[in-house]
């Protein structure tokens, strides 16, 4: 049988899994494997926020794509710039490669310009560059109004916008200038982490009240004058600031959008579990995926799912290659959501339950932030050679 050309698209938490799951694959002669990845090192997330809270250096927690454990996979530092799904090609800055099977990876594109005006005014809460802006306006403030925004929905991390919020509390208090400043959250959202039900969201707005951050929820920003400081919403509120973090709009790349590839809602459909989408074989995991729940509602955006979501999608591509039973997507994640002061809540995750999405939620803790840097520790080991 002819060896099928395998094709990943790039390499993040989906990416990356997705190219180690399918290793055995390579190594059994039955598919060549290429990951084309834009960027030369990874770096998670949250280690934007642990910069910002001052635990780690920003020169810390990155690894090389160069030092990626799967040697027999095909790795080429390269951006794709056009993908021709009739020819079954992507084209790349310098290259073209046909492929058998195609996996969207690339996360979502950062929109900014999309409200006008928050490009201008507003730290880029996604972008780490932006972020340790972020950190030097808090470091000099006094006194006045820190914003934490969520420009558009969906967002990648959905916990992210909170967690900014309590640790900017945090990094206040340590300044001993928080009495001195306002600190408020405006989201679109209906309540904190709306997919995970009413239960968990009053506890994140208790944590919110406790720690004296004001919530303002169904807020969608309109627009934001700069140098003006003022944001205006849709729903005719406005509010002064004087730092402002904003969760900018995203969507998918440029290419995947002139491919045809994504809808209206910037993103692209897939079937949920077999991540197909509606071109012959081309998968989408990941930000860049929009999925729906059984319950209809929207399939959240955060690296554990992704990574799941690569794990199924390997096994089914395996499959179809050798003619193994498939593993179903388990809809099952877990993280740790930042709440400052040294502690994390532990969050479990089982999308896919009969009854609907199942979350629990732990209480703070130092045991749940230590859980976090283990959490980094081991995918650095299972991804990249020390």
């Amino acid at each position: 049988m002819q060896k099928k050309k395998i094709v990943i698209l790039e390499g993040r938490f989906g990416g990356l899994t997705l190219a180690a799951q399918l290793e055995p694959l390579v190594k059994s002669n039955k598919a060549e494997v290429v990951l084309i990845e834009r960027n030369r090192e990874f770096r998670m997330g949250f280690s934007m926020q642990w910069v910002l809270a001052g635990r780690r250096k920003p020169d810390e927690g990155r690894r090389a794509y160069s030092s990626f454990r799967g040697k027999k996979i095909r790795f080429i530092h390269d951006e794709g710039v056009s993908i021709q799904t009739g020819e079954r090609t992507v084209e790349t800055k310098t290259r073209r490669i046909e492929y058998d099977y195609l996996i969207i990876a690339f996360g979502a594109e950062l929109a900014p310009e999309l409200v006008p005006g928050l490009a201008e005014a507003a730290f880029n809460l996604c972008d780490f560059g932006s972020v340790l802006q972020l950190k030097s306006a808090l470091q000099v403030l006094r006194s006045g109004t820190v914003l934490v925004a969520v420009a558009s929905l969906p967002f990648k991390c959905p916990p992210a916008p909170y967690e900014y919020a309590l640790l900017i509390d945090d990094l206040l208090r340590k300044q001993r200038i928080r009495k001195n400043v306002r600190v408020v959250l405006s989201t679109l959202e209906p309540q904190p982490l709306p997919v995970a039900g009413m239960a968990v969201g009053e506890t994140v707005k208790k944590i919110l009240c406790e720690r004296g951050i004001e919530y303002f929820p169904l807020h969608k920003p309109k627009l934001v004058e700069f140098p003006n400081r003022r944001i205006l919403y849709e729903n005719g509120a406005e509010l002064n600031f004087d730092v402002f973090g904003a969760m900018p709009p995203h969507r998918v790349s440029k290419v995947v959008r002139e491919a045809g590839l994504a809808d209206a809602s910037g993103f692209i459909p897939v079937e949920l579990g077999s991540f197909r989408t509606t071109f012959p074989n081309v998968f989408a995991i990941g930000d860049g995926a929009a999925i729906k729940l059984p319950n209809g509602n929207p399939h959240p955006k955060a690296g554990v799912f992704a990574e799941a979501q690569a794990i199924a999608l390997a096994s089914r591509i395996t499959a179809e290659i050798t003619g193994q039973t498939a593993l179903p997507y388990s809809g099952r994640g877990a993280c740790f959501v930042d709440v400052g002061g040294g502690k994390a809540v532990p969050a479990e995750a089982d999308l896919l339950h009969p009854d609907g999405p199942r979350f629990k939620l732990s209480p703070p803790s130092r045991a749940g932030l230590l859980a976090k840097k283990r959490f980094e520790a081991e995918h650095f080991r299972k991804w990249f050679a020390e």
